[in-house]
């Protein structure tokens, strides 16, 4: 067998394993967030954390590539790599 084909044989045995080993979906209810915001009392800071945690883990992720983009930017200005 020619090594490209080797390597296609490869990829499909890979691809059809993952696809067999596929896992089963999550049961989960997503409408606990808004029974619970609309409770009264204590119930609606748990739904105030759901949002502020969505809020968290978007914002972080944005905040890192910002920062690195900046650093690299700098680091081209100042001379410290080459321009790109």
């Amino acid at each position: 067998m020619r090594p490209m084909h080797r390597g296609l044989g490869i990829g499909v045995v890979a691809i059809a394993t993952l696809l067999m080993m596929e896992p089963a979906p999550a049961r989960a209810c997503p409408n606990c967030k808004e029974a619970l915001s609309a409770q009264p009392g204590n119930e609606t800071l748990l739904a105030d954390g759901f949002n502020w945690s969505i809020l968290v883990m978007l914002g972080v992720p944005i905040g890192l590539l910002s920062v690195g983009g900046l650093a690299v930017r700098r680091a081209v200005r100042l001379g410290v790599l080459p321009e790109m």
